[in-house]
């Protein structure tokens, strides 16, 4: 019996000695690769989406965490899409890079460039769209604007609901987002309301709208 008990002790010592599986972070050609496949992506939204998966599903270090954040940031501001979600991805990378050290025998991940210029025009562009937004607008440009102020759920519903066509740089968006679908039978005389439909003759709206990234402003 003493030797049972023994070796019952024994047993949950090593257990309790085993060592945690480390986690590694993403190999530097692999990331650099994915962080460029995604800032070249066919549109800016499927970039910023492709850019939230990394940050969803990989292990990074914080420089490379930095550098998704200042990328998917830089993004969001040149082409006016959620920018409050810019604003902090540009705050966050900040904060980030300043806590790297730089590991010996390790890639070093180039540094972000300083945010806060890029911040002051993301600051600037939110504060002219939500000005616009108090005002008379069509229904592209409240569009748009909606987009800018991190709405993309509702903005999504509105055209989805009104019939009319979205331009090129529209329809993009909302095909990455998820609400327009790819079909060799979409589109075919659906789109009646607007003065170019020819981008999508083969475009419909998904059977079931996904709010694919009106991503929250808490989070990452």
């Amino acid at each position: 019996m003493r030797s049972l008990v023994l070796a019952a002790i024994g047993a949950f010592m090593l257990v309790g000695c085993e060592t945690v599986p480390q986690e590694v972070n993403m190999q530097p050609m692999a990331f650099q690769t994915a962080v460029s496949r995604a800032t070249a992506a066919w549109h800016p939204y499927a970039g910023i989406q492709d850019l939230s998966t990394m940050l969803e599903t990989q292990t990074l270090s914080s420089a490379q965490r930095a550098r998704v954040l200042y990328e998917r940031g830089r993004l969001r501001t040149e082409n006016a899409i959620e920018l409050p979600n810019a604003i902090q991805d540009l705050q966050q990378a900040a904060a980030l890079q300043a806590t790297v050290v730089p590991e010996e025998g390790m890639t070093t991940v180039r540094s972000i460039p300083d945010t806060s210029s890029m911040i002051r025009i993301a600051e600037a562009k939110l504060q002219l769209s939500r000005a616009r937004l108090a005002g008379l607008q069509t229904l592209p440009q409240w569009f748009d604007d909606k987009v800018a102020v991190s709405e993309v759920a509702e903005a999504a519903d509105r055209y989805r609901n009104s019939g009319l066509a979205p331009d090129p740089f529209d329809a993009g968006l909302l095909e990455a987002g998820g609400y327009l679908c790819r079909s060799t039978s979409a589109g075919v005389g659906k789109w009646q309301l607007g003065e170019n439909t020819s981008h999508l003759s083969d475009l419909d709206w998904c059977p079931v709208a996904s709010p694919a990234s009106s991503t929250p402003v808490a989070s990452s």
